[in-house]
């Protein structure tokens, strides 16, 4: 019976080594990810800071304003004189 046991309890051992040893590959790998996901973060908080931000665009000026009415009243006006 005794004999017994320390086969039982070198089994146990043997694969509590192994479920460690997988435990720490996986806290490794998660560390890594961890690492990259600040990496991704630290270099769009980079990026972000460093792209101009473009001024709104500008609504038409008043001469603008007045060079389409000018066309669009030329315009219908040649319609007009025209039609009849």
């Amino acid at each position: 019976m005794y004999r017994d046991d320390d086969v039982a309890r070198a089994q146990r051992a043997s694969s509590l080594i192994d479920e460690i040893a997988e435990l720490e590959h996986k806290k490794v790998n998660h560390a890594a990810t961890e690492q990259r996901l600040d990496d991704a973060r630290r270099e769009l908080a980079e990026l972000q800071v460093q792209l101009p931000v473009a001024a709104p665009p500008r609504p038409p000026g008043a001469l603008v304003h007045l060079v389409v009415f000018g066309v669009t009243a030329g315009a219908a006006y040649l319609g007009y004189t025209l039609l009849i």
